[in-house]
This record gives structure tokens, sequence and C-alpha cells, in this order.
């Protein structure tokens, strides 16, 4: 009876409907995924399946044009390092792209626009090729290769696939769609985080490395830098590095600002977004690592550039337009959490100044009020001796022994304003005390390891020698703690042939001599100051990169 299952129509009709099942199962199993990396895997799979292919890949295309992904079915992940840099689109895979029509070949090596295979690729020999297009736009392409049990793909495959490409391409979109509103919710996220935490730090150094932590943490970003621009000397320091690249390149590298896309972004004030790298004549590569693609904003704060952020992937195509807004925002976050430590520095730097002005104040009055007035009494009664010495020297006598009594009062007021004036840190304890507890503190605060070497028996200097040489100490490590952004300090100090000799050297980002304006900051002026109270000697050995060298020569008497 007709339709019966053993008569021929039946069998027919069954045949017909099985590639329709398959087709539909296919779409129903693609269209349940929302994550973009499990679809785009489903559409390779899923097409194999559905023809009887040996192996199959899909091809995404960027914005110019060209094939920024690849994710094949068939090949195993051994077999895919083996062959090595994936497709770039050129050959029979670039006329698929460019004609946007299917293309199907018995034999791949026969077109004209073949181009081989590179080494350990697997032989294919027939081939079908559909692309992917959603509302006129070709999103990629779906390839196949080595039809099985047959010697080439038929028109059914072909029409298979395309209806496939079809829903592929709305399946790929909403992943799309879905992919970004998800990461973009992660990054508002992220970036309330970041710019909650910035406002409570008030160390620029700290800022720049814990800013740099959470990008990479939170953006998962393969590296991330940032670089200061130094107007002193017109370039750029690595003031913070995390991701692969951390410990290639050492914190307090200098870079040129004519060098590089970072440079780049520092002279024109502009974002650059560059998805491959060797595209990109700005690009400079640094040694020690691969970049493929690189992401620069600039960090504009009041008008003036104070900064670079800088991230980097190793494959091409590693961020998009929604990466280059979401680090606008962070760079707009940081110039104004830069802005606040600068202006608490300047604010405090104030409070300090006013402070030692108000002290010199109290001591100017103490002094006149107490020990000036002693004297000027004094000097009056030498005065009225003179006059009266030849007419009662016996009574003169007396009265001389009583002003040399007031002076010598006078003298232990003074002393005793001397040690009130001592600084705070000597107060009860000796030079060598007070050096270990300021080398203790620069560790801490900065992770630099600290070598002493001390042949000279401190607690034999005068007051003048132990209170000017600390102010020494004090300034050389307050310049290492805040700009050095050493790793080593050593301080070297001994004496011969009567004089004293200290030496204090660090490895850190150094500075210009030439440019650099030795009465404005850095402490210099101070440390050249003490030297010369003592008839010493300061002698500056620095340049960019190549860490300082403060060399001081005292007589001792």
């Amino acid at each position: 009876m007709a339709g019966q299952p053993n008569q021929p129509g039946a069998h027919q009709d069954r045949a017909r409907e099985a590639p329709a099942r398959t087709l539909h199962e296919a779409i129903r199993d693609l269209t349940t995924e929302l994550s973009l990396d499990v679809v785009l895997q489903k559409v390779a799979d899923l097409s194999r399946e559905l023809v009887g292919a040996s192996y199959s890949a899909l091809g995404i295309m960027g914005e110019e044009g060209n094939l920024v992904q690849f994710i094949t079915s068939g090949i195993s992940r051994r077999g895919r390092d083996r062959i090595g840099r994936l497709p770039e689109g050129k050959g029979v895979l670039g006329t698929v792209l460019r004609e946007e029509k299917p293309l199907r070949l018995a034999d791949l090596s026969q077109h004209p626009d073949s181009v081989g295979f590179p080494p350990n690729h697997p032989n294919m020999r027939s081939f079908l090729g559909v692309p992917i297009v959603l509302k006129g736009k070709v999103l990629g392409d779906i390839y196949l290769a080595n039809k099985i049990g047959a010697k080439e793909f038929s028109q059914e495959d072909e029409a298979m696939v395309s209806l496939f490409a079809g829903q592929a391409a709305v399946a790929i979109e909403n992943a799309r769609l879905f992919d970004a509103e998800s990461r973009r919710s992660a990054q508002l996220d992220a970036l309330n985080r970041i710019g909650r935490e910035m406002t409570s730090i008030l160390n620029l150094d700290e800022l720049f490395r814990r800013v740099a932590e959470l990008i990479q943490e939170s953006f998962h970003f393969e590296n991330v830098q940032v670089f200061w621009l130094d107007r002193i000397n017109s370039d750029l320091q690595l003031r913070a590095v995390m991701g692969q690249v951390a410990g290639k390149i050492p914190v307090g590298a200098i870079q040129p600002l004519e060098q590089g896309i970072v440079g780049w972004v520092a002279r024109n004030r502009q974002t650059v977004l560059c998805s491959d790298v060797t595209q990109d004549s700005r690009y400079f590569p640094q040694a020690g690592f691969d970049t493929s693609s690189e992401l620069a904003v600039p960090v504009i704060g009041k008008d003036e550039i104070l900064a670079v952020i800088n991230v980097e992937g190793m494959e091409p195509y590693a961020f998009d337009n929604s990466d280059a807004q979401t680090l606008e925002t962070l760079a707009a976050q940081l110039a104004v959490a830069i802005e606040n430590i600068l202006l608490y520095q300047q604010q405090h730097d104030q409070s300090r100044r006013l402070a030692v002005a108000e002290e010199r104040d109290r001591i100017g009055r103490d002094l006149h009020d107490g020990v000036i007035q002693s004297i000027y009494a004094a000097g009056l009664t030498l005065e009225d001796i003179a006059h009266q010495a030849e007419k009662q020297p016996g009574e003169a006598y007396s009265r001389i022994d009583g002003v040399v009594g007031d002076l010598n009062q006078v003298i232990g007021d003074i002393r005793s304003y001397i040690m009130d004036l001592r600084p705070r840190e000597l107060q009860g304890r000796g030079l060598d005390e007070a050096l270990d507890s300021s080398v203790s503190y620069l560790q801490d605060k900065t992770g630099a390891t600290v070598s002493m070497a001390v042949e000279t028996d401190l607690t034999s200097l005068s007051e003048l020698y132990t209170v000017n040489l600390w102010h020494i100490f004090q300034e050389a490590f307050s310049n290492v703690e805040k700009y050095a952004r050493a790793t080593k300090v050593s301080v070297n100090m001994g004496t011969q042939d009567g004089t004293l000799n200290l030496e204090i050297t660090d490895d850190g980002v150094g500075f210009d001599l030439q440019k650099a304006e030795l009465g404005k900051g850095y402490g210099i002026s101070n440390i050249k100051d003490r030297a010369e109270r003592l008839g010493g000697t300061l002698v500056i050995a620095s340049s960019p990169g190549h860490g300082t060298r403060l060399e001081i020569r005292i007589p001792i008497k």
C-alpha cells in the first residue's frame, strides 16, 4: 500500500526529510546559546556535521574587510598549533570574502586563486565556501573541505549550508549584542569601583600602581602600562606595569617623547586604537615581548597632558571602541585623582612652610625677649663699669665678675635653644640610631634595598656636623622616595686624611643635569648648602635611566 515503510516512495520521502530535520536540529542547537565564543565554535562544528565534511572553519571579518577570527572544526588543537599563524583571508578564502557568494570546488588546488597550504596543514581537495550575511553586510564565511563519502559537495549541500548561514548570522549578531552589553555592564561596574578606590590614594606612585593593577584585573588586558610625562626632561617615565610584560621592562624606564604610539598620544593628546601594529608606522617594538594590538589613551588635566594609559594584546583586534571609551572614562577619573594628590602635596608643603615660618618667628621673639635682652643689659653694665673703673676699681672688679656670670648664663640659654632646635629625629638619640630608623622607613616606603657601609665613628662628631649630616641624609632619602623609583640604594661613608667622604647612590630613573634646575626641587640646593656650611663640596652624577650618585667631601676639624 502506498505510503507504507517498505515501499520505495516512503524511503525517498524520508531521505528528503532527513536533511531538513538535521538543519532544523542544527539551527535549534545554535540558537540556544548566547555566549559569542560558544556560538562561533558551534557554527563551525554544526556546519561540518550538517553536510558530512572532514574539516570546517568559520572566518569572521573585521571592519577593514579582513579576517580577524578563524575558528576551526575537525583539526585538533595540537594540529592547529603545528600549522602556526592563522590565515589572513587570501587565496580562495579571500575570493569568497570578496565575491560574497557561495563557491563550490571539486579540487581546491585547481582554482586560479589557490595559493597552496602551509607546512603541517591537512590535505584538502573538495571545497565549499558560503558567506554569512546579515542585512546586506557580510559578517564572515563558512568554509568546508573534504566531503565524506563523495568526491565533492553537492548543490543540495550548498543550499543547506546557505540556509544555515542565514540563521548563523542572526545567532552571531545576537551573541555579539549580548556580549557587548554584558561587557559594557562589567566595565561600568569596574569603572565605579576603580573610581572609588582612586579617591582614597594620596601618593602618585601608589595611585599608578593600583590603577594598572585594577585595569588588568577588571578587564583582563594582557599588558597594562602607565606612563608619566616628565616635562623637565621631555620624556615619558614608566610608572606602573602589569601583565605579561611585568619584569621585562622595569618601572622607571625612560621612553623618548618622539617614540612609539605612546609618544604620539602624549604629543597629540589623542587616543590611538591600533588593531594591528604591523600596519601602523607609529609602533615601536620593545625588547622582550611581542605585541599585536595596542590601545593608548591620554590622561589630561587642566588642559595639559599628565600621563598615558597603554594596554597591549598578543593577538590582532584585541580591543574595540568600547574598550577605548572605557579607558577614556577611566583616564578622566585618573586625571582628577592626580590633581587631587598634587593639590594635597601643595597644601602640605604650604602648611610645612607656614609652620617653619611660625617657628622661626617664635624663636626670634624668644631670643629677643630673653637672650638678646640679657646681652644688651650686660653691655650697658660694662659701659657703666668702664666709666667708674678709675674712681672705684675695687667695685668695678666685683661688678665685672657679675657680668661674667650673666654672660655665662646667656651662653647656657643659647645652648638650651640649640638643643631645642635639634631635629626631632635626633632628640634623645645619636645620628647612627636616627639613620637606622630612616633607612627602615625608606625601605618600607619604596620597597628598595638599602645597603649601609659606615666606617666613621658618628658618636665622635660635633653637634654642628651631626645636625648638618642628618639634613643631608634626610634630603637625599627624600629624593629617592619621591623621584628615583629605585630598587637599590647604597650609602658609603668613611674618613681619610682628615676628610669625611660620603657617597649616596641609587639605581633609579636619574635626571638630566643639563636640563634640571638644581636650585628648584630635588632638595639638591639644600644638600649643597649643608655641605658648604661644614666647608665641604657636593658633586652630582646623574643621567636619565642611569640613577644618581651624590659625592660629598667635608673636612673634619
